[in-house]
């Protein structure tokens, strides 16, 4: 079944058109619709919606819906709770003014010289210049405002509602479209279609904007400087949320590699993980390289795939068989595996990077460089 606007712009009616229940919402009325003549109900939805947008979260038209029902426009809207926005009514306006943190040095100065002038009580200070009684004894007590109270954020109970359901939305499309996200359209329309989930467009886009695989900027945290550590400035703890993405991910190429197609070759899984650790603005294997010179006890002039070859069973052997190269690959996702766990320790990656300190100073040649130049002479 399909729907479409005839020549003449007239919209086509559904073959199937369910009654609408009385107090039901529009979303809800939506989905029966659709499922009843086997569309989408995000197709149908943004179909009633209308060009230009066509969905994108608009609310669908009312003279659209009765279009394609072939009911009456104010019955559609007695039966439908929310098919036509109601009117905010109009705030109340404030008893006092709201007074901005850069200008009350100037209405706490204002204050204490209507006091050495006038003597006026707190009362009326407080009337005169619109502000709380408080306000008025903070500014008798100190000419310097006192900082604002950080409030915590707010989440509304939408997003708290759709949060685990869009965390498994982007889980499943990462892990089959190799660490790839969704866009907001895409997953607004997946909670739509396939969660029977009703929830803003905006809402979806604002937690995924603030999502960590969605801002790079939320990826690291960067954690207190060592002393005497010149890699300190390298310190930073993965978002917990990320590994957990990313380990998923490599779980389902390790099991089945060529539905992401890969091989399962250790050049392919290299490549990939590279892919993946780009992605992440080079966090992910933060640290990774170093694990694995203190865990091979030398190397620290080689790369890691160079070092997770060395660490393979057998050792370095070139150029691999069939066999040395299966033992690789299980080994880099065996070696990958252990490396997350170190991670998601507490002050994961400052440990790695001070055992990597640590080795680094028991090394002859590290003392030679490091060596001040009368002791080398």
């Amino acid at each position: 079944m399909s729907t479409g606007e005839n020549s003449d712009g007239w919209l086509r009616l559904l073959l199937i058109r369910p009654r609408p229940k009385p107090g039901e919402s529009t979303d809800s009325y939506v989905r029966r619709l659709a499922r009843a003549n086997h569309l989408k109900p995000s197709y149908l939805r943004g179909y009633l919606v209308g060009p230009p947008d066509y969905g994108r979260g608009k609310r669908p038209r009312a003279d659209r819906l009765a279009a394609v029902t072939g009911r009456r426009q104010d019955a559609l809207e007695r039966a439908l709770s929310d098919l036509v926005r109601q009117k905010r009514p109009e705030p109340e306006k404030p008893k006092r003014s709201f007074t901005k943190t850069a200008d009350k040095p100037a209405l706490f100065a204002a204050i204490r010289k209507d006091v050495q002038t006038e003597q006026l009580p707190v009362s009326h200070l407080a009337r005169r210049h619109r502000v709380s009684h408080a306000t008025v004894r903070q500014a008798l007590k100190s000419p310097t405002p006192p900082p604002r109270n950080k409030r915590p954020p707010i989440v509304g109970p939408a997003k708290e509602r759709v949060g685990p359901t869009i965390d498994a939305i982007l889980d499943e499309y990462a892990t089959t479209h190799a660490g790839q996200l969704p866009t907001v359209r895409e997953v607004w329309e997946t909670l739509l279609d396939d969660h029977d989930v009703t929830v803003s467009y905006g809402t979806v886009h604002r937690y995924m904007a603030s999502h960590p695989l969605k801002n790079p900027d939320m990826l690291i945290s960067h954690a207190e400087p060592t002393a005497g550590n010149h890699l300190a400035s390298a310190q930073q703890t993965f978002h917990a949320a990320v590994f957990k993405q990313y380990r998923t991910l490599l779980t389902a190429i390790r099991r089945e590699p060529a539905r992401h197609g890969l091989d399962g070759t250790l050049a392919t899984t290299t490549a990939f993980v590279l892919g993946l650790d780009a992605g992440s603005n080079w966090h992910m294997l933060a640290g990774f390289q170093e694990w694995l010179v203190v865990r091979h006890g030398t190397g620290h002039n080689l790369t890691w795939p160079i070092l997770v070859r060395h660490l393979a069973p057998g050792g370095w052997v070139h150029p691999l068989t069939q066999p040395t190269d299966t033992a690789a690959v299980t080994t880099l996702h065996q070696l990958l595996s252990e490396f997350f766990d170190a991670r998601e320790q507490p002050d994961g990656l400052g440990r790695i990077f001070k055992s990597y300190q640590s080795w680094l100073t028991t090394q002859a040649w590290y003392q030679f460089e490091t060596a001040e130049p009368d002791q080398i002479s």
